[in-house]
């Protein structure tokens, strides 16, 4: 049993994994209404592959997405929604400081409208 008196601090570090992170930001993306989904992207020297690119620096990361979002909503709000999300689920999760939460909005989903119809002299009987 341990003594209430004892306050040690446990030396150590905890790292948390780039892939935890990115399962992190994608969950909470495909939460987001109006998101249709992550895009694999490119934006100047940068890829971001899956749509999604993490940067970490001395227990700050940084989060650029590429997005495709849906025609009904305001692109400014659903990106908003998103920083903050991202942003709130990656502090909380794992309580790393998040430095930047960069929103790039890359297509629109254009929900297709049907079958294109063959004329008549096509089909057969």
């Amino acid at each position: 049993m341990l003594s209430e008196d004892i306050q040690e601090v446990i030396p150590g570090r905890i790292v948390v994994a780039p892939q935890v992170l990115r399962d992190i930001v994608r969950q909470t993306v495909a939460q987001i209404p109006g998101v249709a989904r992550l895009a694999e992207a490119r934006v100047g020297p940068w890829a971001l592959s899956e749509g999604l690119r993490l940067t970490m620096a001395d227990d700050r990361v940084r989060i650029d997405l590429a997005l495709v979002v849906r025609p009904e909503v305001r692109f400014r709000e659903v990106a908003r929604q998103v920083q903050e999300e991202v942003a709130r689920a990656i502090r909380d999760l794992t309580g790393l400081e998040v430095a930047a939460v960069n929103v790039l909005i890359v297509d629109v989903e254009v929900e297709e409208r049907g079958a294109p119809q063959t004329s008549g002299s096509d089909q057969r009987a």
